[in-house]
């Protein structure tokens, strides 16, 4: 069981990689803000993932739960930062 959330991890990296990629080459600040909003979904995942790996769900699921509201707010700042200045 502990291989298959260990190829969930594996694939949610490379979706963030990919992400980490795509905030510094997109076009448009619009696809950057977009790239960030997707990393900290994922990051989310991902610390749930390693929380059912490490048997300790209940602590894992406290800290994913923090770093969504920080995320959410962070990307709530960042678009109307970016939306007031035009």
């Amino acid at each position: 069981m502990h291989s298959f959330f260990i190829a969930i991890l594996a694939g949610l990296l490379a979706i963030v990689l990919t992400m980490i990629i795509t905030m510094f080459v997109g076009k448009t600040v619009y696809d950057k803000l977009n790239a960030l909003f997707v990393i900290n979904t994922n990051i989310v995942m991902l610390i749930l993932v390693v929380g059912l790996i490490d048997d300790r769900i209940d602590m894992y699921i406290d800290i994913a739960l923090s770093y969504a509201i920080l995320g959410f707010i962070t990307t709530v700042i960042l678009a109307k930062f970016i939306g007031g200045r035009r």
